[in-house]
């Protein structure tokens, strides 16, 4: 009993041992809890439920700040960059009133889009009430924008601004003239720019004065004809001179002799043998071969000499026309008025085409900087497009504004980069505001022509009742699919009022038209950038003229003629290059005027032109009689000498030739004659062997 209490058996033991493990990891643990050493105790993972906060949360802010933005600023962003892009642009204010726009439908609405006039500022050059469209959501996932239709309402012409408009400052002045510019250079000549504001100061003072000797003297130093006469002078004198030397070349009566001596040596009949004929004809041969070497030596003189009788005719022509231009020149000084329809046409019209074609000048200046680079190009410099590549961009392009070139590289097929599709213009008028009744489309406005395959064109129709505008018609079509691209515009008014219209403003009267009724057509058209075409037509009807004019002569006639017109028409037209455009107005206002005057001013400009050709003939008709002289000695001595020598060589060769056929002529008969007699004496000797 003892042993097994002093003894614990196994069992026993071993749970001894676990209670004191126990007590000692009781005890460690208390140890650590108080700050002692020892191991950390391992975390424990929670387990992962099924939705991820930690990625949601923040994707969750992510979305509402974008659509906050979109909801509270985005329209108000948007509103503000297209009135600052609307400015940069045009150069003018652009306001919107409310700009609206929903992510999800992908919709936009403008309201109340004005755009400063930059004439007046004060006025809208047009106002829109409203602008709605929407976009393909399929092509802005591709980072396009196409719009299949956009519809306007709402369309105004010069309305009230609410507050006065910004207008950009000009831009520094360009040494290259404007294409009104060009335009006015090339519709007045330098002499009637110069007086194209003062037609009834001139034919004023010319009424008034009827002596022009002493304006007449000293007319040398005005004449350039004179000078242009001298020149030619020395001209062909040296022509002479350098004629003489190669008159000097043509064969001599010597060599001539010569030739006639040759041939008049040589046999051309009685040939015996076959070996004369061959050497006859050798002769002649080489007789012939010298004849002609000398005909080709006078037919290269004859075309020399042909070119300098057409250089004596061009010359000839130059002098008229600067003859021609000196008594215009002359006339301008001294003040003798042109009495005819253009002349009238172009002075009492081009004030009022100028602000017209002004209006070119902007939009060229457009087309220049949103135009693709290639096609802006051409109407700066006026250069021939090379021929059109696949890889060509045809993209339209704002300049950049850092350094940089956009490219694009289209899918064929696909979306471009930028298509409206169709925009419709649907205005009615009310009883609150003159909308105007406006109806028209304008389809295919894309950065891309050839990707689509379509043109880009416009078709609008309107009138404006209460302003009593009507037959408002505008069409214009862009076409880039040919090598060349091709741009044209018509725009029509059937009726509009006009008033305070000024015609001529000068210190010696003033021509107006206070009240018409006035219908405007216009067209033009462009190939390449290069070649343009401009018709611009005004017919004026009800029409009341307002003169005012210090001479009671010329007071009368205009009175008297205005007062049978009440319609009348002006039509101005330009062609061509930029560079070389021709320009030109007509008016049957003009023609009218011509009679006019015509019949008080005829006799007297009859007189001053005589006296003024008389004088001019006096001072240049002694140098134009000696250069006649000189180019006609020069025509007869080279025309005699050239003519005598070549039909004398012709002579010969025809002898030759004759002589060589005769030759061959006389030795055919003779062996004609040999056989007959052979043949004879053959049947001769024939008949004796016979008998007979």
């Amino acid at each position: 009993m003892s042993d097994l209490i002093n003894n614990p058996t196994p069992s026993e033991s071993s749970n001894g041992r676990h209670e004191s493990t126990i007590a000692e990891a009781k005890a460690t643990s208390t140890k650590v809890g108080s700050g002692g050493g020892g191991a950390p105790p391992k975390k424990v993972k929670k387990p992962t439920g099924p939705i991820r906060w930690n990625a949601i949360i923040p994707f969750a802010i992510f979305v509402f700040l974008i659509w906050a933005y979109f909801f509270f600023f985005f329209d108000l962003h948007m509103k503000k960059a297209i009135e600052w892009g609307g400015y940069k642009a045009l150069g003018t204010e652009l306001n919107i009133g409310e700009f609206k726009s929903s992510f999800i439908n992908g919709n936009v609405e403008i309201r109340k889009l004005e755009i400063t006039d930059a004439a007046k500022p004060e006025l809208n050059s047009i106002e829109l009430s409203s602008i709605r469209f929407a976009v393909k959501w399929d092509a802005l996932l591709r980072v396009k924008f196409v719009i299949q239709e956009i519809a306007v309402e709402g369309v105004q012409f010069m309305s009230k601004r609410a507050h006065v408009g910004k207008v950009a400052p000009p831009e520094p002045p360009s040494n290259e003239p404007s294409f009104t510019a060009q335009l006015q250079n090339k519709a007045l000549n330098k002499l009637e720019k110069d007086n194209q504001s003062n037609v009834l100061g001139d034919v004023s003072a010319f009424l008034k004065t009827g002596k022009w000797d002493d304006q007449i003297k000293n007319l040398e130093s005005q004449m350039a004809s004179k000078k242009l006469l001298e020149d030619l002078n020395v001209k062909w004198a040296g022509k002479k001179t350098e004629w003489d030397a190669k008159l000097k070349t043509l064969p001599s009566n010597a060599e001539l002799q010569t030739f006639k001596t040759r041939f008049e040596a040589i046999k051309y009949k009685d040939f015996k043998t076959p070996q004369e004929l061959d050497s006859s004809i050798k002769q002649f041969d080489a007789l012939f071969k010298d004849v002609d070497s000398k005909n080709k030596q006078i037919s290269q003189l004859k075309s020399e000499l042909e070119t300098d009788l057409k250089s004596i005719d061009t010359d000839y022509k130059s002098v008229d026309a600067q003859v021609k231009k000196d008594i215009d020149s002359i006339k301008t000084k001294f003040k003798i008025p042109k009495i005819d329809a253009a002349s009238f046409a172009k002075a009492l019209f081009m004030q009022y085409l100028t602000p017209i074609m002004s209006k070119v000048d902007r939009y060229k200046a457009l087309a220049e900087k949103y135009l693709p680079p290639k096609y802006s190009k051409m109407i700066k410099d006026g250069k021939i497009p090379k021929q059109a590549k696949k890889e060509d961009d045809e993209t339209i392009q704002p300049h950049p504004r850092a350094k940089g070139t956009t490219y694009e590289f289209p899918v064929k097929n696909g979306y471009p980069l930028f298509w409206i599709q169709k925009i419709s213009i649907s205005s009615k008028s009310n009883n609150n505001a003159d909308y105007g009744d406006f109806s028209g489309l304008i389809e295919n406005i894309t950065s891309n022509q050839r990707q689509i395959g379509k043109l880009t064109t416009l078709d609008i129709k309107g009138d404006f009742k209460k302003m009593n505008v009507s037959g408002i018609h505008a069409t214009a079509e862009l076409n880039n699919l040919n090598e060349e691209p091709q741009a044209k515009f018509g725009f029509n008014v059937g009726a509009y009022p006009l008033e305070n219209l000024s015609l001529l403003n000068s210190k010696d009267g003033q021509i107006s038209i206070p009240k018409s009724v006035a219908s405007f057509t216009s067209s033009g058209q462009t190939i390449g950038f290069k070649n343009y075409t401009l018709l611009i037509k005004t017919e004026f009807s009800n029409v009341a003229f307002k003169t005012e004019v210090a001479d009671k002569t010329i007071s009368d006639i205009l009175n008297q003629t205005f007062s049978a017109i009440n319609r009348f028409d002006v039509e101005a037209k330009a062609s061509g290059e930029l560079k070389d455009l021709n320009f030109d107005i007509s008016s049957s206002l003009g023609l009218d005027l011509q009679h006019s005057f015509e019949n008080v001013l005829k006799a007297k400009i009859a007189e001053a032109n005589a006296q003024l050709q008389k004088a001019i003939d006096s001072e240049i008709g002694k140098l134009k009689a000696q250069l006649t002289g000189q180019t006609d000695a020069l025509k007869n001595q080279a025309n005699g000498e050239v003519a005598k020598v070549q039909n004398q060589l012709d002579s010969q060769k025809k002898q030759v030739d004759e002589r060589i056929n005769a030759a061959k002529k006389d030795l055919e008969n003779q062996a004609k004659k040999h056989l007959q007699d052979a043949g004879k004496k053959g049947l001769d000797d024939l008949k004796k062997q016979l008998g007979f």
